[in-house]
């Protein structure tokens, strides 16, 4: 939409299936069900149809999800040791969902932070996906190669990366999947009716990573879009600041000042943007990870152009390799803990504020934190306190610590 006024916006966004993206100064990208254009026209709103952007002979340069995933599999196959490819789902049209975990001991869980990459959910943003094939394709080799950096990366942490959530709306090259259901706006909403975690009448993709997060311990994540290039960090569903604002604020920092395009962005200073300030968004994964499940994630808008040529890919990857490396080791800046089975809540206390109410999953605990003081409270499953941890202090850490209560 060019130039919408606020009464339109209004009016079109009192309708659930249609969805805004990536508000800029005078312009904003809508999504909705076959006829948008022509409803469109009836309220006089002026518009172009981005369809009409797409390439089809650079379109058909990328791989194919299938070929995607023999990638996936073939690298697999060369790094047994410290490679796992599990199918975690499946499309709406039967297409594999995998997820490569990275780690020494890639067939052990072990008591190490855990972190995650989710990209291409949204079908017609494809960049994301070829970079989380590069840097599984970096991991491993460097690895092999005894660089120090990464071999000490993979030992202390499991990396898990989904190159493609949405691999059907990447073959028929759409935001949504094959039902045309816009993922970004499909997970539970703690401040909408949407507010029960709970996978009933989601989409398939939807489900497939809810299931799979109720199972692991996830404390750092991000998910990669395009349209922008910019790293989004939460809330995106209310304007209230993030129980550790200013920490998710200087790693999204951390991550825009190693690529060019966001470093020197001057519609998004400094490369990074609130979501809620930016645009609403309900539903989002962003949100909903961290509110159930105590997983820290941002949104990094990888590209201005959603799907660009292919001979670019590598220059995106160039300008990232580094923050999507360097954004691993953040998960280790926190404490863990290895907790007896009566332990089903933690509680965490900072200058006698509190930070945040959390489950336990499998007995074990962990939260990035930035550096400071902090009380931990441990409760039972009738949230009665088991035991207290107090002044237990925090400094910047290239190595997670884990306690054992």
């Amino acid at each position: 939409l060019i130039e919408p006024d606020l009464k339109s916006l209004k009016h079109l966004k009192r309708n659930a299936e249609i969805t805004f993206d990536h508000r800029k100064k005078n312009s904003i990208e809508v999504y909705g069900p076959v006829g948008l254009g022509e409803y469109l026209e009836t309220l006089n709103l002026t518009y172009f149809d981005l369809k009409n952007f797409i390439d089809e002979k650079n379109v058909n340069s990328y791989p194919t999800p299938e070929e995607i995933n023999q990638k996936l599999i073939k690298l697999n196959q060369e790094n047994p040791n410290i490679t796992q490819l599990d199918q975690i789902g499946t499309s709406s049209q039967g297409r594999p969902i995998y997820a490569m975990k990275i780690s020494d001991h890639a067939r052990k869980d072990e008591l190490e932070p855990e972190m995650k990459y989710i990209a291409n959910m949204h079908g017609d943003e494809i960049v994301g996906r070829e970079l989380m094939v590069l840097l599984i394709e970096h991991l491993t080799s460097q690895y092999h190669s005894d660089n120090e950096e990464i071999k000490s990366l993979v030992d202390q942490t499991e990396i898990y990366i989904i190159a493609s959530m949405n691999p059907d709306g990447a073959y028929k090259r759409r935001r949504g999947n094959s039902d045309w259901i816009d993922l970004n706006r499909d997970f539970p909403d703690f401040t909408t009716r949407d507010n029960e975690n709970s996978p009933d009448g989601r989409e398939v993709e939807t489900k497939s990573i809810m299931q799979w997060q109720l199972q692991r311990n996830f404390s750092l994540s991000a998910n990669f879009h395009g349209g922008a290039e910019v790293v989004n960090y939460p809330w995106d569903t209310i304007g209230d600041r993030h129980p550790v604002h200013e920490h998710v604020v200087n790693i999204s920092r951390e991550y825009a000042q190693k690529v060019p395009g966001m470093r020197d962005s001057i519609e998004f200073p400094g490369g990074i943007v609130n979501g809620y300030d930016w645009y609403e968004v309900n539903g989002g994964m962003q949100d909903w990870s961290y509110h159930w499940h105590n997983d820290l994630q941002v949104t990094v808008e990888l590209s201005n152009v959603k799907w660009p040529h292919y001979s670019k890919v590598q220059l995106y990857w160039n300008d990232n390799k580094d923050s999507l490396v360097n954004f691993i080791k953040q998960v280790h800046q926190g404490i863990g803990f290895q907790l007896d089975q009566n332990v089903k809540y933690v509680e965490i206390k900072n200058e006698k504020k509190s930070i945040g109410f959390y489950r336990v999953k499998n007995n074990e605990f962990y939260k990035v934190l930035p550096k400071g003081q902090y009380d931990f409270e441990f409760l039972d499953n009738q949230k009665k306190t088991i035991s207290v941890m107090k002044s237990i202090k925090l400094n910047n850490s290239n190595k997670a610590k884990f306690l054992t209560l």
